[in-house]
């Protein structure tokens, strides 16, 4: 850590950067520090990149970058609004010390997730009070990490909008001199860290809103702005016909679907390996259909594959998935009501199909049965299975309040109580899905959205805006 520190030292410089088009989606262009020809080089000062947009992330777990590509999802396709491009900029993908400084920091938070989960005690008691003990210091702190990372952003169009994923990305930008930054704000747990001052802060729920516009005095200037929550355009856009979908399928034979996906951390494999094994009379009998995501750790799908085994659910019973054309395929089945395996596992090598996979597939499942992360601000019924940090605890209050989740689910056992009770009386997911129809209409969904939306209306409004 001393080394990259050293090698740091001059927070004043510039990484030349450049992009590459991305292959999943569509006009966006993912940023490369820039060292071949083949590469498209980024101008910061480029007149024709000044109707651009920057959405900048850090690839610490996959609620970051899952928040990220939901605010892509809104912008990437509008040439008209954006002619100059949307750039995808992860800073964990700049090589440097700046990423082996983030690099560092993100092995200690999985470690200590991992920990939190499987042995729990006064691990999980640790994990808890550090996720949960967010103080002024602690914004101090990220402040003075951010400042190290301030040449990361340096090159890219200075005109543009920066919409920030994390609050590092947020603070570095103040650090480069950009002027139009938008802080994505995650959790529903008010802590110091997650805001960004001078800078425009979204919030997604109003219990942050109401804290964090209590403290303003203290904040000054920091702007604060309720704008809900952060969920791809497709996700919103076809919320009211998923639930009809749902809805329809409770008076049908077909299996209850359940959509289980592991974090980026890759927590939680003793809570979903006994709950998978627990179900396997349900699965059997053709009651749930268990569609898992164990993302990029290779470990746990191994762990999932021995499970099976002793859970006598035979290979013929499992289909496996590894490429993102392969789940888009699996979507397209279950949009159309087409018969799948009882059992469908997912592992990637890549980290887009490991976090995408899971918000295409939750426009099809019936429940998604999830730690209280950032998927719990999703349009989708969720069964909230036992945190990981602290947190998260507040999260999973906010999808039991809005009726599109449960509360957080504890045990094992618990978890296998709801799931047969979604089955057994199904009028319960039709009450979820009611909820989620009403939610779409009161735009409780819509803060993606609306990000966008600010960052295109600062663009037009001033050659030179500021929030």
């Amino acid at each position: 850590m001393q080394l990259v520190q050293k090698k740091m030292e001059n927070s004043s410089g510039m990484i030349k950067l450049g992009w590459i088009a991305s292959k999943d989606i569509a006009g966006l262009r993912i940023t490369r520090k820039f060292n071949n020809e083949k590469m498209n080089a980024i101008d910061p000062s480029d007149e024709k990149d000044g109707a651009s947009l920057v959405v900048g992330t850090i690839r610490m777990g996959f609620g970051h970058y899952r928040i990220a590509y939901a605010a892509c999802s809104w912008a990437s396709g509008d040439k008209s609004r954006w002619p100059g491009g949307v750039y995808f900029h992860d800073l964990l993908s700049i090589d440097g010390p700046e990423a082996a400084l983030i690099a560092n920091s993100d092995n200690i938070y999985r470690k200590s997730s991992k920990m939190a989960t499987e042995l729990g005690g006064p691990f999980e008691w640790l994990h808890g009070y550090f996720t949960t003990s967010g103080d002024a210091t602690s914004l101090r702190t990220t402040a003075l990490i951010a400042k190290r990372l301030a040449p990361t952003l340096r090159g890219l169009p200075i005109k543009a909008p920066l919409i920030a994923a994390h609050s590092l990305v947020a603070l570095a930008g103040v650090f480069a001199d950009r002027k139009n930054i938008i802080n994505l704000v995650i959790d529903n747990h008010p802590q110091w860290f997650v805001l960004a001052p001078n800078t425009l802060n979204l919030i997604q729920g109003p219990r942050n809103f109401f804290e964090f516009a209590a403290r303003r005095k203290q904040l000054d200037p920091t702007d604060l702005r309720l704008a809900g929550h952060w969920i791809p355009r497709d996700n919103v856009m076809q919320a009211i016909t998923d639930s009809d979908a749902r809805i329809a399928r409770t008076s049908s034979n077909i299996p209850l679907r359940v959509l289980l996906p592991f974090g980026g951390a890759g927590a939680q494999r003793k809570f979903v390996t006994s709950l998978v094994h627990a179900l396997a009379q349900d699965i059997h009998n053709g009651k749930i259909c268990i569609i898992i995501n164990a993302g990029d750790h290779q470990d746990i799908r191994q762990a999932l594959i021995n499970t099976f085994h002793n859970a006598n659910i035979t290979e013929q019973q499992v289909t496996h998935i590894n490429t993102f054309t392969q789940v888009t395929a699996l979507a397209d089945n279950l949009h159309n009501n087409n018969p799948i395996s009882p059992v469908v596992l997912l592992a990637f090598n890549e980290y887009f199909p490991a976090v995408s996979a899971t918000d295409v597939l939750a426009r099809a499942v019936d429940i998604l049965a999830c730690k209280p992360s950032e998927l719990a601000f999703y349009p989708v019924p969720k069964l909230m299975i036992r945190r990981v940090g602290d947190h998260e605890a507040f999260s999973a209050n906010r999808a039991n309040e809005l009726a599109d989740g449960t509360a957080e689910i504890r045990t094992v056992e618990h978890a296998v109580t709801y799931l047969r009770l979604f089955y057994t009386y199904p009028e319960i997911l039709s009450i979820m899905n009611s909820a989620i129809k009403t939610n779409i209409q009161n735009g409780i969904y819509d803060g993606a959205k609306n990000a966008v939306a600010i960052a295109a209306a600062a663009l037009w409004l001033s050659s030179s805006p500021t929030f």
